[in-house]
């Protein structure tokens, strides 16, 4: 059974979740950060290609083509036993074909959306065992990326695992991010979360702002469930045919936000949501990786305003479509 305290850290966190969103940009520098090994970093790159089926937009005369590309790059900079140094950059575009407009402003959609960063990131081990971290990032998500601040966003994550006998360990974060806000206000948000790993076939991080979930009840298969507030939730089961080919299922409920360079209030943003289920298959070798798969997405629309209180207003919505997805996985 999990200890008492991780029954206190659920509590803690839902109290938190009333209240207090988790900055989306920080997913990634987080989850890097939650293996306790250092000096084990190797450089990667992932490519991502996504193409969406057109479908007629709700209420408009109009339809909505996307397909959408995603890079990322993890490199090393400097490593040893006790100190780890990382570049990380990730580029998305999607590149849209439509004629619809948001309806309370008037405004046409762009034909395209960027979101463009880079980030530096430091951890380090202390004698204690405990370890420390920290990642800047900048970046710009708009149809004009970098056209000016208004468009660009500064993420800064701090972190602190504190090791809880052999397996087990303490997980306190700080993430400020540019692009959210609390109440109007943008300030830096507070997490904790406790990391039980009771074997090496289960896992769980579990707490606030971020909870993740791995159990594998047979050598062959792996199930996973993430959960990033407030509307970010991913689960997928893999099965492992044989070495090197796995086949998957899974569901996710995913979202983006971008600024328009011509809105008429700098506060809003394009904020996208999507759920989908899909399948697939994956087949690695030593350094590279290949992966296809598909599916169906629905409940897909995209508004602009302040905040997710505003999606009822000045809203696209698409209409469910099928999806294809093509991938590369590079380890250097």
């Amino acid at each position: 059974m999990p200890p008492p305290a991780l029954v206190g850290v659920l509590v803690l966190g839902v109290v938190l979740l009333v209240v207090l969103p988790l900055p989306a940009g920080a997913q990634a520098e987080l989850q890097m950060w939650l293996n306790p090994e250092m000096g084990k970093q190797i450089p990667r790159s992932d490519y991502r290609f996504t193409y969406y089926s057109d479908r007629k937009v709700k209420d408009q005369e109009a339809h909505f083509q996307l397909s959408e590309h995603r890079v990322s790059l993890i490199l090393p900079l400097y490593q040893d036993s006790a100190n780890e140094w990382a570049l990380a950059a990730k580029g998305l575009f999607q590149d849209i074909d439509t004629q619809a407009r948001f309806p309370d402003t008037g405004g046409r959609f762009p034909s395209e959306l960027w979101d463009v960063s880079a980030g530096l990131s430091y951890r380090h081990k202390f004698d204690n065992g405990w370890t420390g971290g920290l990642a800047a990032t900048v970046g710009s998500a708009s149809d004009e990326p970098f056209h000016s601040v208004d468009e660009m966003y500064f993420r800064v994550a701090g972190l602190l695992r504190v090791p809880q006998g052999e397996r087990n360990s303490w997980i306190f974060t700080l993430i400020y991010a540019s692009d959210e806000e609390i109440f109007g206000l943008t300030v830096p948000v507070p997490g904790i979360a406790y990391a039980w790993v009771p074997s090496d076939r289960f896992r769980a991080v579990i707490g606030f702002p971020f909870s993740t979930i791995q159990f594998k009840p047979v050598e062959s298969v792996t199930l996973d469930a993430e959960y990033f507030p407030f509307w970010t939730v991913r689960s997928r089961a893999t099965w492992e045919i044989f070495q090197p080919l796995r086949a998957y299922v899974g569901f996710q409920w995913d979202s983006d936000h971008f600024y328009r360079a011509d809105r008429g209030d700098k506060h809003d943003k394009i904020f996208y949501r999507e759920m989908r289920g899909y399948a697939g298959a994956r087949f690695d070798l030593r350094h590279v990786g290949f992966e296809v798969s598909g599916g169906y997405t629905f409940n897909r629309f995209y508004f602009e305003g302040e905040g997710y209180s505003d999606r009822a207003e000045n809203r696209i919505k698409i209409g469910a479509a099928p999806f294809v997805v093509g991938r590369v996985h590079i380890r250097f």
